[in-house]
């Protein structure tokens, strides 16, 4: 981590602000900022699904929430889009830890998935259940929402703000994962796979897409994020700050 966590954040380099969204800082009276709720929560932060425990305050789901799209952010602006997507993933990986998250090295391997045919959304399915257990899969929002997508509309908002920072120029690279708070230790903990479709070409309608279409490979890699909730707080108004021209194209309430 850098020794100036807030220096480090007010200097990252992040795309221009989308058109019509007021630059820094960020005023909540022009722009209405996603709601987080107490119970248990999912939401898509650009091309992540988060889920969060009912241990997890709304404040700590805003801030973390915040954190991984200013990496995603900052990933987007540090690579081309003919980047491999692992760089994509560097820098993404680098800037959590340079805020104050403890990342678990992650290292990517080839997916087994066992029907090629099948959409994206049920390939990753076995590697949720086996990253969060048995128990915690059982009551995830996130698989019950990826295992009832088709009955869903591709054209709802949160699944076009996903599909649309999810898009690689070869391939899609996107993280689900979960975010919690240790009652042990009362540190928040998020397990996190992250995953990468290699393709010839850029795709779209990116869950939904079938690994066979041009021979696509599916990798994966699961982490661990921790944080301290002081150090959350301690970031968070600096992170706020340059992520709020973003919110309302990145940030989106996932419902059942």
């Amino acid at each position: 981590m850098t020794l100036d966590p807030v220096g480090y954040v007010l200097d990252l380099a992040l795309p221009q602000p989308p058109p019509g969204r007021p630059a820094e800082p960020f005023l909540e009276s022009t722009i209405a900022a996603p709601t987080f709720a107490e119970g248990p929560q999912a939401v898509a932060v650009g091309s992540q699904l988060a889920e969060f425990g009912p241990g997890v305050t709304p404040a700590q789901r805003e801030a973390a929430s915040d954190c991984l799209l200013l990496a995603q952010l900052a990933a987007n602006k540090a690579t081309t889009p003919e980047a491999d997507v692992m760089a994509w993933y560097t820098t993404y990986i680098e800037v959590l830890q340079n805020i104050g998250w403890t990342v678990h090295a992650m290292e990517f391997k080839e997916s087994s998935a066992r029907d090629d045919q099948a959409g994206v959304h049920k390939a990753i399915l076995p590697v949720l259940t086996a990253m969060l257990g048995p128990g915690a899969a059982a009551a995830s929002i996130v698989i019950s929402v990826l295992d009832g997508l088709k009955a869903m509309d591709a054209d709802s908002p949160w699944i076009t703000l996903f599909d649309r920072a999810s898009t690689h120029a070869r391939g899609a690279k996107f993280q689900v994962g979960s975010i919690e708070l240790d009652p042990a230790d009362g540190q928040v903990k998020a397990k996190l796979a992250a995953l990468a479709i290699v393709a010839s070409r850029q795709i779209t309608q990116v869950l939904f897409f079938k690994l066979s279409a041009e021979h696509a490979r599916l990798r994966v890699a699961e982490g661990r994020f921790v944080i301290s909730p002081q150090r959350l707080a301690q970031i968070h108004p600096a992170v706020a700050q340059r992520v709020g021209p973003f919110l309302l194209d990145n940030i989106g309430n996932i419902a059942l």
